[in-house]
């Protein structure tokens, strides 16, 4: 595997022929160049596969997003084309969409990448992208921020994804395997981790992952609980909302057929269920202890109905270690849950995890 990874002096607003037309970018050192190639991976579960970046090499520690690890298990991850490496998952929160991997021992030539100050990123300063589109090799896109940082651009629907208290928005084009990888400014500090809603492209008529990273300012203070082993508001389950346009772009990778999907969401819109998606379970997590399998839908949680990951974000987030919520929901038909007949009611008990 090979990347050529662009980091770079810019002192312009430049966008670099590793990305995007029409411009150029110094050259970066081969010290920082290898840097990035050795601390970038990919991660992979038993329902696809993403990106994420290496922050402490001496512990093994590994930021990611919550949506590349919500995937029934099987976590590994790969450096530089070396064979896979079985990682664990230390801690996670959907509601943040951030991730705490370890890998132990750390392997040989394991590189870390620091944390720089998001705040200063203002729109058309230039930012580069890595990550693994479509798990493939490495790529890196020097892109421009585009639209004032921290601010909503454009036609994004949250519904699958959680209300960020700060985003940026850049020029890259997403990909499911990108998701998680991280953002660099060009000292080669991590200023965000991608993550990415459903975007209506209105003049193509087409869907796609919004080019958003969550701010490094943002994701170091929710990082150290993480990796201290804090599962708060992830019981297991890797969910998107009925009634979400982009249901199957942002969700290409669960392992349910694409025609399948559009078939159950259309039917159960037709049915006026609105709702959370069951895409999987991981194993031994709270949600799978309850017995709530793939396909099914949630509807209800503690007697609050929820639609989207925002409402549903707005009751598990004041929830204590070891709450039990009260679920409800219906059965699709589909995935996992193709046993049981559409439209019957389902309920369940989640203990969340403790501390």
């Amino acid at each position: 595997m090979s990347a050529h990874v662009c980091l770079f002096a810019a002192s312009a607003l430049l966008i670099s022929t590793c990305g995007a037309t029409g411009a150029t970018a110094d050259e970066p050192s081969p010290g920082n160049r290898e840097q990035a190639k050795a601390a970038v991976v990919q991660v992979m579960n038993n329902s696809g596969a993403g990106s994420g970046f290496v922050y402490d090499a001496g512990s093994g520690l590994i930021a990611t997003t919550a949506t590349v690890v919500a995937g029934n298990g099987g976590l590994e991850v790969i450096s530089e084309g070396k064979l896979p490496i079985s990682a664990q998952l230390l801690g996670s929160d959907l509601c943040q969409d951030l991730a705490v991997l370890k890998v132990k021992p750390p392997p040989t030539g394991m590189k870390s990448l620091q944390f720089g100050d998001s705040e200063p990123l203002s729109n058309g300063d230039v930012v580069v992208s890595l990550g693994y589109p479509d798990a493939g090799d490495l790529k890196a896109n020097a892109v421009a921020v585009s639209g004032a940082a921290y601010e909503p651009v454009g036609d994004v629907t949250n519904l699958s994804n959680p209300d960020y208290p700060s985003l940026i928005h850049h020029s890259v084009q997403m990909k499911n395997g990108t998701l998680g990888g991280p953002v660099l400014n060009e000292a080669g500090e991590v200023v965000g981790i991608n993550t990415g809603g459903a975007v209506k492209e209105k003049s193509l008529g087409e869907e796609r992952i919004a080019a958003e990273a969550i701010s490094s300012n943002h994701a170091r203070s929710v990082l150290p609980a993480l990796a201290a082993g804090s599962m708060k508001n992830d019981p297991g389950w890797w969910l998107g909302a009925v009634s979400d346009p982009g249901l199957t772009v942002r969700f290409a990778t669960a392992g349910i057929d694409k025609t399948s999907l559009q078939k159950t969401q259309k039917r159960l819109q037709n049915a006026g269920t609105d709702g959370l998606f069951v895409f999987d379970v991981r194993n031994g997590s709270a949600a799978q202890k309850a017995r709530i399998q793939q396909g099914a839908v949630i509807t209800a949680v503690n007697g609050e109905a929820v639609s989207s990951f925002p409402e549903l974000c707005d009751v598990l987030e004041p929830a204590e270690p070891g709450a039990k919520l009260s679920v409800e929901g219906i059965h699709s038909g589909a995935g996992r849950d193709s046993g049981h007949r559409f439209g019957d009611p389902w309920t369940a008990d989640v203990v969340l995890a403790g501390k």
